[in-house]
C-alpha cells in the first residue's frame, strides 16, 4: 500500500504519531540478523516479510503487535539504533514530510539485548542532526512507556526522559489500556508535565468514547494518540474541543487493528467535521506497509476529505508539535505557508 504518487508525494506534511520500532526496513532486519547472528524465519525479503508484515485485517490490536517481536529483537546494539532512525528520516525525506515526531519505547526497545538508554540516544540525535542538515527537517523525539512494563517502568522511562529534556520533547503512554489501568501511571505523567515535557497518550484505539474522557480527566495530555472512538460520545467531542486537544489519527492502521470494521467507516472526516483538531500519520509503517501519502489518499480519495481540509490538518500538527517552536516555524514558514 506504499504510495509514491506525486499528487500526494510532492505535498510538504508533517507527521507526529509514528513508532521507530514499526518502522525497520526488512532487508535491515536481515542485515543485523545476519551480523550479529540472531535467527529469523527467512532471510530473503520477500519471505521475511511475510512474517514481518500485517497485508490484512486482523482480530484485534493485540494480534498485530505480536508482529513486533523479529522488529524488537533487530535492535541489537546503539550503532543499529542510528541506522534503523537514519533509514527512517531517508524514508520520510522521500515523502516531503518537513516536520515529523518520532516516539521510541527505551525500556521495550533496548532491553532485549541490554542497551545502555543513553549510549542509544546518542545515536538517534547523530541521525536527527544528520538529517535534519541533508533533509531539512525538524525532527522531534519522544519517549514512550508501555504499559505492559508496569509503573516501576514508566517511573524510569519518564526520569531518563526528564534528564535528557534537551533532547526529548515529549513522553507518550501506549499499550493496551484495558490491562494496565491509566490510574497506576498517572503519578509520573504529572512528573513529566511538571518538568516541562509535554504528554501525548493512547487511548480510544480499540477502547471506547470513555476511555477517552478518563484520559483527559486523570491525565490531561496535550494530545491523544488515536482518539477515534470519541465519536461514540458528542460529549467527549465536545470535551476534545473544549480543552483543545489534538488528535494523532492513522486511519490504516486503525483499519488493520480492527479498530474500525472497514476504511470506509473510519472517523477521520466526521471528527475533523465536527471541530475537533486532526492529524494525519502512519504509526507503524514497515509493520502495516503504509506511509504517509497512503494515509493522505486514504483520507482524500476514501474518505472523502479535500486537499485543504488535508491541509488543515497538517496546521494542526504543526501548532500541536512539541518540536520547539523556532524550529518547527522555520520549516512551517518555509514549505507550508507557500501551499
Amino acid at each position: 500500500m506504499k504510495n509514491f504518487d506525486p499528487k500526494y508525494n510532492d505535498l510538504p506534511k508533517t507527521e507526529i504519531h509514528i513508532h521507530l520500532e514499526g518502522s525497520i526496513r526488512t532487508q535491515t532486519i536481515i542485515d543485523v540478523a545476519r551480523q550479529y547472528r540472531l535467527p529469523l524465519p527467512a532471510y530473503e525479503v520477500g519471505e521475511l516479510d511475510r512474517h514481518v508484515k500485517v497485508y490484512d485485517q486482523m482480530r484485534d490490536l493485540h494480534a498485530v503487535l505480536e508482529a513486533f517481536e523479529i522488529f524488537q529483537r533487530s535492535i541489537a546494539s546503539p550503532e543499529v539504533v542510528e541506522r534503523i532512525a537514519w533509514e527512517l528520516f531517508e524514508d520520510a525525506a522521500r515523502q516531503n514530510i518537513k516536520l515529523f515526531e518520532v516516539r521510541f519505547s527505551p525500556d521495550w526497545a533496548f532491553h532485549g539485548h541490554s542497551l545502555d538508554w543513553d549510549e542509544c540516544l546518542d545515536g538517534l540525535l547523530r541521525a536527527k542532526s544528520r538529517a535534519e542538515a541533508e533533509f531539512d527537517m525538524a525532527i522531534g523525539y519522544i519517549a514512550i512507556t508501555s504499559r505492559s512494563m508496569g509503573p516501576e517502568s514508566c517511573v524510569k522511562t519518564v526520569d531518563w526522559a526528564i534528564r535528557h529534556r534537551e533532547h526529548i520533547v515529549g513522553i507518550d503512554l501506549a499499550d493496551s489500556e484495558r490491562d494496565f489501568p491509566l490510574r497506576e501511571f498517572v503519578p509520573s505523567v504529572r512528573k513529566a508535565q511538571e518538568a516541562g515535557l509535554k504528554v501525548t497518550i493512547h487511548t480510544g484505539e480499540d477502547t471506547p468514547a470513555s476511555f477517552v474522557k478518563e484520559t483527559i480527566e486523570l491525565a490531561s495530555p496535550d494530545r491523544i494518540g488515536h482518539g477515534i472512538h470519541a465519536i461514540e460520545d458528542m460529549q467527549v467531542v465536545e470535551l476534545l474541543k473544549e480543552r483543545g486537544i489534538t488528535l494523532e489519527v492513522n486511519p490504516w492502521s486503525n483499519y488493520l487493528t480492527n479498530a474500525v470494521r472497514t476504511i470506509e467507516e473510519h472517523p477521520l472526516k466526521r471528527l475533523f467535521d465536527l471541530g475537533v483538531k486532526v492529524t494525519i500519520n502512519s504509526d507503524d509503517p514497515e509493520v502495516l506497509e503504509t506511509n504517509l501519502n497512503n494515509e493522505y489518499r486514504i483520507a482524500h480519495e476514501v474518505l472523502g476529505m479535500s486537499m485543504d481540509e488535508i491541509a488543515a490538518c497538517n496546521r494542526f500538527a504543526y501548532e500541536a508539535s512539541f518540536i520547539p517552536a523556532e524550529e518547527k516555524r522555520r520549516v512551517w514558514e518555509k514549505y507550508f505557508t507557500r501551499q
